[in-house]
């Protein structure tokens, strides 16, 4: 399906397979069974369009998965996870620069520690460790840790939003596992290498196996790569997703 040709490196042929039985749906040939449900698959595909701020797309794979069995909780969930994402890259951005420019100024002018903005911050900090800790994460990453010291409450809130989003079966309308494996494919949109690895570690605990990733990961060539070529930019992207998804395959070896 998609050649050296096209700038994608060697591509697995279980890859190759799964872009495969994705096209003949799309020309009505029917869904052939895959590791995942045609709603499953709309969700994901809602993801990657939402993150990539395609609003038709966006609007028709929601309207797919509910077609598909999907239910309005389910769709809520993932959309409300790409507002979350978002602020992610926000932060690590914004803090890194943070960082940067506090280190070309003397120490009289470098932000101090924020007092405690209310009561009980030091307990909800040490209960935000115990729950990154349990979602995989050994400590606040340097980011986080600097975002706790001079903005306190916004680390609280953005948590607070996170453990409605990415809850442990079964408390979340989308199951774990699915909620991880949509991580992954955003992560590989947007080119976040580190984020997908992690993901896809979270994915394997969770009982992630080869042939859903697989599926995610066609997923992800198929909507990046079809849309950076229609952009004349498709080699890297092919490349970059291509990369990508060795990164997270390997995760599972």
């Amino acid at each position: 399906m998609i050649s050296e040709v096209a700038g994608a490196g060697v591509i697995r042929q279980d890859v190759q397979e799964a872009i495969e039985r994705e096209v003949r749906y799309r020309l009505g040939e029917g869904d052939a069974s895959g590791a995942l449900s045609r709603w499953q698959k709309e969700l994901l595909l809602l993801v990657i369009h939402t993150v990539k701020a395609n609003a038709c797309l966006s609007q028709l794979h929601a309207r797919a998965a509910v077609k598909a069995g999907a239910t309005l909780a389910q769709v809520l969930q993932v959309i409300q996870y790409v507002e979350l994402t978002g602020m992610v890259k926000w932060v690590m951005v914004g803090h890194d620069a943070l960082t940067a420019a506090e280190a070309d100024v003397p120490d009289a002018q470098r932000l101090q520690p924020a007092r405690e903005a209310w009561t009980g911050q030091e307990q909800r900090l040490q209960d935000i460790q115990q729950y990154l800790r349990r979602d995989g994460h050994a400590e606040l990453s340097p980011q986080w840790q600097k975002l706790a010291e001079v903005a306190p409450a916004i680390l609280d809130g953005y948590i607070r939003m996170r453990e409605h989003f990415v809850k442990p079966d079964p408390l979340g309308a989308v199951p774990k596992k699915l909620m991880e494996l949509a991580i992954i494919a955003a992560d590989v949109v947007q080119a976040h290498p580190w984020g997908a690895v992690r993901h896809t570690q979270r994915f394997v605990q969770d009982g992630g196996t080869v042939p859903e990733l697989i599926e995610a990961v066609a997923f992800a060539m198929m909507e990046e790569g079809a849309n950076r070529l229609i952009n004349t930019s498709g080699l890297s992207s092919y490349r970059r997703v291509g990369v990508l998804m060795s990164l997270c395959l390997c995760c599972l070896h």
